[in-house]
This record gives C-alpha cells, structure tokens and sequence, in this order.
C-alpha cells in the first residue's frame, strides 16, 4: 500500500472542505485542530480508526455551521489518509542560531568552509546558498561518506553523528552564513515513494535489507523498524548506520550506493511507507467485536443482514480496507441519525479493531 504522490491528498483536503475547519501549520480554517502540530502515527487503518471515532463530533459541528458533508471514493480517502500520515515526515523550519552551534560541535570547520571561515581541506559550503532543502545537504553527506570516514580516520577526528533537527538547523545555518549566490533557489520535493522503491531496488538496498518477511539477509529487516520521523531524522538515522555498513559492504564487496538527483528523497520517503501497510487482522477476534460494538444489532449475526442494515456478506466493504474506511466514513451520517433514534453508543473503533473486524468480514463475504 505505497501511494504515487503522498501530496495529492492535500488536494483532497482542500476540495472536500477540509481546509474549511482545519489549518496545516497556520494556513486554514481554525474550527477544528491544526493538523499540520498533530502527528499521526500507524497505519492506514489506524488513522482511518481516527477519523471514524471523530466522525460524530463533526457531524454535529458541520450541522451547526451548515456545512456539507463530505463522502469519498476509494481514491480520494487513500490519498487522504496517505496526506494525513506524511504531514510528521515533513521537516519543520531550520534554527539559525542552533545551527551555528552545532557547526562548532559537529567539527564541520575542522574540514570544511563556508562564508570564509573554516578549513579548506573539504569542499566550502558556501554552494549550499542555493540548496534549499536540508536533504540536498543530507545526499551530499550521504555520498563524501567513504572519502570524508578515511580523511577522518586519517586524522584522528571522530565521524559526526546526528539526531533530531540537526540536519535542519545545520542547514539553515550554513545557508545563511554561505558567500555563494542565492538568485536561482533550488528546491527538493518531499519525495515520491514509488520511485523510492525503485531506487531501493537499483541501489542494492535488499542485497542485505529486506522489506517483508525475509529473515535471511544481513542487515536488519527495515519493515520491522520504526520511521515515526521527519524525513530528515530519516536522513540522520542513515548516516549514523554509515559506517557499519560500509563495513559490511566490504565484506559483500558491494559498492557503495551514490543518490543523484532526488533519490534520498524518494529511497526515504519508501522506508517511511513501509509501516503504512496494516499487518492481517484475527478473524476470531473481528467477530466477537462485531457483536460487541453492535454492529450485529443493526447488520445482523455475523452481517447476514437486518431490518435496518444491508447484508455485509454481499457489500463492497470486504473488497478492501480502503473501500471499508470509505463505506464506513460515508455511512457515518445515516449512522448517528439511527444511533441516536435506539440511544446506542457510538461505536468507537481502535485501529487493531478495524483490522480484526476486516479480517471477519473477508470470511462472511459471498
């Protein structure tokens, strides 16, 4: 589940009125919460869990201000939800005056140069004034890593390691005090993780990484980490596991992998999408929620349909998790009128709970 273009769902944001009550980072409406200073973490049916539960509540505050409700196809709660995930990836602005500290600490100067000030063993900084994203910064780390690990070696200087904004307020920093010319501004996109995983492919990433439930390659299997990170705490994370792996790359004799262009962007925006992807659910489990949360009330024992509601074994809801988050989401309005008629509680889903009850509707379905 690896969306084309994580961004297009801004424009489902913004069509279906999203924006109307909800900001991303200042710019919208201020009805709701700012989602852009929320970080949504899980997977998609995770956060499809999350807008369900809200559902209620925004049905009745859309009421209020007579707004219409909106209703999705499958294309458009995908890019949505897939938008939703990807806001905690990207970079917040950079902190000029961190930055400056962290050149002293990092040792950048004891190599490096940038507005006159440094050593001129290394490449100046000042070309980085028209960079400005921190992840053309983070590839070009990324590729001097072999050369720049020997000349340290070489002098006795330990390899830089980072965390959290560093790469960002380094960034930031170097931009400002760099004497090159800034007229033509060059941008890097967030990145595309489809094309990412075509660069994993080409770079030899799964040589000694896998993706799925290989358990057999050397280095660790990246679909059981955590990306809960900025895309460049990504980067940092990469270049802090450099030096093991060019190690362990001398010893496949595999070379080492050069990014051009917006490759990083792309590779980390894959790694990032790898969690997205929700596991399989318990079937057993679904059933016994199905009940418990009344669906069968109104649906039916085991969905085979009621007075009021359809017969789950014939709905288009168990063709997919996408298409059963956008049934369940369009069908939230009928759903309060006939909750709120029989004084039932809503039924408030955990993202685990989805994933079971979509497990239980695949064994009904005819």
């Amino acid at each position: 589940m690896i969306p084309e273009n994580p961004l297009n769902g801004r424009f489902v944001f913004e069509q279906k009125g999203c924006i109307s009550c909800h900001a991303i980072e200042g710019q919208g409406g201020k009805i709701g919460p700012d989602l852009g200073k929320k970080r949504f973490y899980g997977t998609f049916l995770d956060l499809a869990a999350i807008m369900w539960n809200h559902s209620p509540v925004m049905l009745r505050r859309m009421r209020e201000l007579d707004l219409p409700f909106p209703e999705f196809d499958q294309k458009e709660i995908m890019e949505l939800i897939a938008f939703l995930y990807y806001l905690r990836y990207l970079d917040e602005p950079g902190d000029l005056y961190r930055g400056k500290i962290l050149v002293k600490e990092k040792g950048c100067l004891n190599c490096h140069s940038v507005g006159g000030k440094g050593k001129k063993v290394g490449p100046a900084f000042d070309k980085l004034k028209k960079f400005v994203s921190p992840l053309y910064m983070a590839q070009a780390l990324w590729n001097h890593g072999p050369g720049m690990e020997k000349e340290l070696a070489k002098r006795g200087l330990r390899r830089p390691t980072f965390s959290g904004k560093e790469i960002v307020d380094l960034s930031a920093y170097l931009r400002s005090a760099s004497k090159g010319k800034n007229r033509d501004k060059v941008y890097m996109s967030p990145g595309n993780p489809r094309d990412g995983r075509v660069v994993f492919e080409k770079k030899g990433c799964e040589k000694c990484h896998a993706v799925d439930g290989d358990e057999s390659k050397p280095g660790p299997n990246l679909r059981k980490l955590e990306w809960n990170y900025s895309v460049t705490e990504i980067a940092g994370l990469m270049w802090n596991h450099g030096s093991v792996m060019r190690q362990m790359m001398r010893e496949y004799n595999i070379a080492w992998p050069r990014l051009e262009g917006k490759e990083m962007a792309d590779l980390i925006a894959y790694l990032y999408f790898l969690k997205f992807a929700d596991e399989p659910g318990n079937a057993g489990s679904g059933k016994k929620i199905f009940t418990a949360k009344g669906c069968a009330q109104c649906h039916g024992p085991e969905g085979r349909g009621g007075e009021i509601g359809p017969d789950l074994r014939k709905a288009h809801a168990v063709s997919s998790s996408v298409n059963l988050a956008r049934i369940m989401w369009n069908h939230a309005p009928i759903m309060e009128e006939l909750i709120t008629e029989k004084a039932m509680k809503w039924p408030e889903l955990t993202g685990q709970e989805m994933r079971d009850l979509y497990a239980f509707l695949q064994t009904i379905k005819k």
